[in-house]
């Protein structure tokens, strides 16, 4: 597990990096769709996992923070925080074209899934891609990364492995909070900010179940609807 956690931090560590020298240089990539949500038309089926209350509230006391220095900015409400397992049909404007393969990977999780265990992560600090501001995950132990291997083996037997990190590979267990919306912004208080969370201990969850989800590319509470819940065994 000790790479695990190492890999783990050495991607956030990158990510950090590259997007400090854009923030600086007003590099960031800017989603001109979230503000405008009824025009966006990327949907997607994620199988993903919801953290606990505790974590939720912790991490919107951050983002109400964020929105005081940096407003304009899209910012998750706590119901829309979730990490990411497997994105099945990767959100993007085109999800009619994948559809069809909904029942067929359905199957596949329904097999998968049958008996495997929960676990646990801790959420502490924050880093940033040029595209969003996300809570560092970290599993205790690599039932997450069986599960994940687990699954694109079995989507590969079974020929439905086409789509699967077609954006780029999870291997992490992070919590999307604030995308980057608005370009009139002051990044360098924003920068301060989230320099000073950069170790904020956010809480653990321990995950006792998964839901595959139909949803828009932010998890909106009144666009998602659950299509499977999964038990996971302690």
């Amino acid at each position: 597990m000790e790479n695990e956690l190492t890999a783990a931090h050495r991607i956030y560590k990158r990510l950090w990096s590259k997007t400090v020298a854009q923030l600086k240089s007003d590099g960031l990539r800017i989603d001109s769709l979230l503000r405008n949500k009824a025009g966006d038309a990327r949907r997607g089926v994620t199988l993903v996992a919801w953290p606990d209350a505790g974590v939720r509230r912790r991490v919107n006391t951050f983002l109400r923070e964020a929105a005081v220095i940096c407003p304009g900015q899209h910012f998750y409400k706590p119901a829309q925080l979730h990490l990411t397992v497997l994105a099945i049909i990767p959100g993007s404007e085109s999800w009619r074209e994948q559809i069809h393969r909904l029942p067929a990977c359905q199957a596949v999780l329904d097999k998968v899934l049958k008996n495997r265990r929960a676990f646990s992560v801790k959420f502490r600090g924050l880093t940033a891609s040029p595209d969003a501001v996300m809570i560092q995950g970290f599993p205790t132990d690599d039932t997450l990364a069986a599960l994940r291997d687990k699954l694109r083996d079995a989507f590969r037997q079974h020929g439905l492995d086409e789509n699967l990190d077609r954006r780029y590979k999870i291997s992490t267990a992070h919590l999307t909070a604030m995308r980057f919306s608005d370009p009139k912004a002051d990044w360098k208080d924003l920068l301060s900010l989230l320099e000073a969370h950069r170790e904020t201990d956010f809480g653990s969850t321990r995950f006792q179940s998964l839901q595959l989800i139909w949803s828009d590319w932010y998890a909106s509470t009144g666009v998602v609807r659950v299509l499977q819940k999964y038990r996971l065994n302690d």
